[in-house]
């Protein structure tokens, strides 16, 4: 059963990434959001989901480290006027809030968690000391 859960994590890195890269390079072109490309690292981010999402496939021996960091940093959402921390900004789920400062809330800033990103990292965590028994076994029988 966890074995299934590493491996639906592992597709939802990839296409997670692979939507990412696609959104960051139609922001780089002018078709979408010119906001996005930042705001994603210029496609730094998206292709370490990807290349996390095919560790965790493969049963890699860093695969749910790297895994746990990327859905770690798609859990905060912070988004000031100037400044944007929303790496999940694709697929998410969030619960957050507006708070307003000033006459006419002239400052504006917006918090929240991405609740998909948690949901993953808890299914990460909980299926963490398999996945590194099942990467330690792969590892065994290679070098035999």
């Amino acid at each position: 059963m966890k074995r299934a859960l590493l491996k639906l994590v592992a597709v939802f890195e990839i296409v997670s990434g692979l939507a990412g890269m696609y959104a960051v390079v139609a922001a780089l072109v002018g078709i979408a959001s010119a906001e996005l490309a930042p705001m994603l690292w210029y496609g730094i981010f998206p292709l370490a989901s990807v290349i996390a999402g095919g560790m965790l496939w493969r049963v890699s021996k860093f695969a749910v480290g790297l895994s746990i960091v990327i859905q770690s940093l798609q859990i905060p959402l912070i988004m000031t006027e100037n400044f944007s921390l929303n790496l999940g900004a694709l697929m998410k789920l969030s619960l957050s809030g507006i708070w307003c400062a000033g006459d006419e809330c002239r400052v504006r800033v917006v918090l929240g968690i991405n609740i998909l990103a948690l949901v993953i990292l808890i299914i990460l965590l909980s299926c963490k000391s398999e996945a590194q028994m099942n990467a330690a076994e792969s590892g065994r029988l290679s070098s035999v």
